[in-house]
């Protein structure tokens, strides 16, 4: 595993964490979606929020630039460069703790993580709105924010009912459910 660390940023991350400042620590894993990985990143870094967040990119073990592309365009971004592909759970677990999530010194814990796919763009205001939700709702420990796609439409998969005989019949039989019957 090759772990890359700017010094200064290094010493930034470690200032921010203590004095509470780092609002979001966020993990992106990738796996040979390059391009993808450039618009996320892309997205990511042009929030215009008001709000410190570090960005840790784990590939495992890709076989295209992603690498290279997130060392020579994403400076600012912590990259974990898997030597084999250790599945998306465990890619996840080395983002957060390289980001301190598991900070022995809970005032060095990052207020929130965030664990994005690479094919995710982000609006501007995304990560203010979701911690905006997360202050105010402080019984609340999971987000799974809606989901749409590129010409504003509802990712459909995003969208799950309790699983039930009567959910299940409406999916296989392609009938439409009834407001009442969606979940």
């Amino acid at each position: 595993m090759v772990i890359r660390l700017d010094p200064v940023f290094e010493a930034f991350l470690h200032y921010a964490r203590m004095i509470g400042v780092v609002d979001l620590a966020i993990v992106i894993v990738n796996y040979n979606v390059s391009d993808l990985l450039r618009r996320c990143l892309t997205a990511v870094f042009a929030s215009n929020d008001d709000l410190e967040f570090v960005v840790c990119v784990v590939d495992n073990c890709s076989s295209d630039d992603s690498v290279s592309m997130v060392q020579s365009e994403f400076p600012e971004a912590f990259l974990i460069a898997n030597e084999t592909n250790v599945g998306y759970p465990a890619a996840n677990n080395q983002g957060l703790r390289r980001l301190g999530i598991e900070a022995e010194n809970g005032s060095e814990q990052p207020t929130y993580g965030l664990l994005l796919n690479p094919d995710t763009e982000v609006p501007p205001d995304a990560f203010s709105k979701l911690i905006d939700f997360l202050d105010g709702h402080l019984d609340v420990g999971v987000v799974g924010p809606k989901l749409v796609m590129l010409d504003g439409t509802l990712e459909l998969a995003c969208r799950r009912a309790f699983p039930s005989p009567e959910v299940s019949f409406y999916r296989m039989s392609g009938q439409p459910q009834s407001s009442a019957h969606q979940g």
